[in-house]
């Protein structure tokens, strides 16, 4: 008996229950009619330059056919005021990983509530050619120990990071289309993901993929000749995953300079592996050196490198 994997749903973003619901229910969903084609012109109009500037990637973060444009939100001001300020955004990130707690201060109980922030914003171009990424979880990076959750449903709060993708022209299976096993995000944290759970989330160029940190998902494989996949994506974290003072800006650059490496490192200039707290794909003491970078690489030297061509669906 074969089995039957769910298919992405598709919601108009007038609907925002419904895409909650969804959300709940299979970890992610394509929201239609989430802005319109001239936004996602300007957008794509002002991270351009940007992207031809990249410099290539060698590791297995990036198909080396990939351009980034990393600061998003510092160069696109069409993606800084319009989307990552988006109500309905806005309604997803509070629904899903903003965090309320209360506590006694002396005898008094108070109430506190500490709200999503962009953790990255970034735009990826993926060339002809671009091999597929692995089936992953972006909360890898904040070392998320995932439960079980299959047998009772889906917890709301117990993510801690969850992620946006707009796309620049229409994806499509055979331009690299993000790939997804909807209901992954239920799955303990011993269950591996397998390439035939997954289903492509094509995008129409006015839609927004939506998904939880917990879900298995990859960029697919680009298998054109002449299209390149465009996409601008923001992810959101708990607001507290952050340090409380805020060294980066209270600290003049020559000074950090002149720090020891340990204490560099434990003020946060290094980098939590695997990839928290680059600026430019650089080090943060690569970038306050100013060194030249020729080409980028993975942070965590210990990931291993891939063998063979994986995550690749057949069109």
């Amino acid at each position: 008996m074969a089995v039957k994997i769910p298919q992405v749903q598709r919601i108009d973003r007038s609907d925002v229950n419904a895409i909650i619901q969804a959300i709940i229910q299979d970890g992610c969903c394509v929201i239609k009619n989430f802005t319109d084609a001239a936004t996602i012109q300007r957008a794509n109009a002002e991270v351009q330059p940007y992207l031809e500037a990249d410099k290539p990637w060698k590791g297995d973060l990036f198909p080396p056919e990939t351009r980034r444009c990393t600061n998003l939100a510092g160069r696109s001001p069409t993606v800084r005021e319009t989307f990552l300020v988006d109500p309905l955004v806005r309604a997803l990130t509070a629904t899903f990983i903003d965090k309320t707690t209360s506590n006694f201060y002396g005898e008094t109980k108070h109430t506190y509530t500490s709200e999503a922030i962009c953790s990255i914003a970034m735009t990826f171009d993926i060339g002809p050619g671009a091999q597929a990424q692995r089936l992953h979880r972006d909360d890898k990076n904040y070392h998320v120990d995932h439960a079980d959750q299959s047998a009772d449903g889906y917890r709301v709060g117990s993510d801690v990071m969850m992620a946006f993708m707009v796309p620049g022209v229409r994806t499509t299976v055979e331009n690299g289309a993000t790939i997804a096993i909807p209901g992954s995000h239920l799955w303990g944290s011993d269950r591996a993901p397998r390439l035939d759970e997954a289903v492509a989330a094509e995008l129409d160029v006015t839609d927004c993929w939506v998904m939880l940190g917990g879900l298995y998902h990859a960029g697919g494989a680009n298998v054109t000749a002449t299209e390149r996949r465009i996409v601008h994506g923001m992810f959101f974290s708990r607001g507290f995953l952050r340090q409380e003072e805020n060294v980066y800006l209270a600290n003049a650059p020559e000074e950090v300079l002149s720090w020891s490496p340990a204490a560099q490192r434990v003020m946060g200039y290094g980098l939590s592996s695997p990839n928290i707290g680059f600026v430019g794909f650089q080090t943060p003491v690569q970038y306050l050196r100013g060194e030249a970078v020729e080409a980028f690489g993975d942070f965590d030297p210990s990931q291993e490198q891939r063998v063979g061509k994986e995550n690749v669906i057949s069109v």
